[in-house]
């Protein structure tokens, strides 16, 4: 199936290659494609599924420490994020933009930066057939 998927891929490239230019004005054969980010999957895994979740911040709001038993991708759909995922420094995850969260990877917080505007990010789970429990949101720790 998958050569079957590729071999259509190609012809579909090599149509769409010879197609006659657009006219000023008219709009392309087929929508334009923007590379966002090419992520590898250390260590990989048999994905079966992928489960996908919008999750919706208020103003300044955080998600706070949490790991997911699976990879987990997100694009943020709207507004811009300070992060936090593992032992990398804290970083802004701006509109547009993609972050990855690796399997068993703690993530310390995902902020909307906005203090006056929402924001939204957009995830898949890349999950096997072993895969039930997806997300863990662990223990705060105490606020001094």
């Amino acid at each position: 199936m998958l050569l079957r998927a590729a071999s259509s891929l190609g012809l579909a490239l090599t149509l769409a290659t010879a197609a006659p230019t657009p006219t000023a004005g008219a709009q392309p054969a087929i929508p334009s494609r923007t590379p966002l980010a090419m992520i590898p999957i250390s260590p990989g895994k048999l994905v079966n599924r992928v489960e996908t979740t919008q999750v919706d911040f208020a103003p300044g709001q955080v998600m706070p420490i949490h790991k997911h038993n699976v990879p987990v991708i997100c694009f943020v759909s709207k507004g811009n994020f300070l992060t936090k995922i593992g032992d990398a420094p804290e970083e802004l995850a701006a509109f547009g933009t993609v972050t990855y969260e690796p399997a068993g990877v703690v993530v310390s917080y995902f902020k909307n930066a906005a203090t006056s505007e929402s924001a939204q990010l957009l995830c898949a789970s890349l999950a096997g057939f072993e895969d039930k429990v997806l997300n863990i949101m662990l223990d705060q720790p105490a606020a001094h």
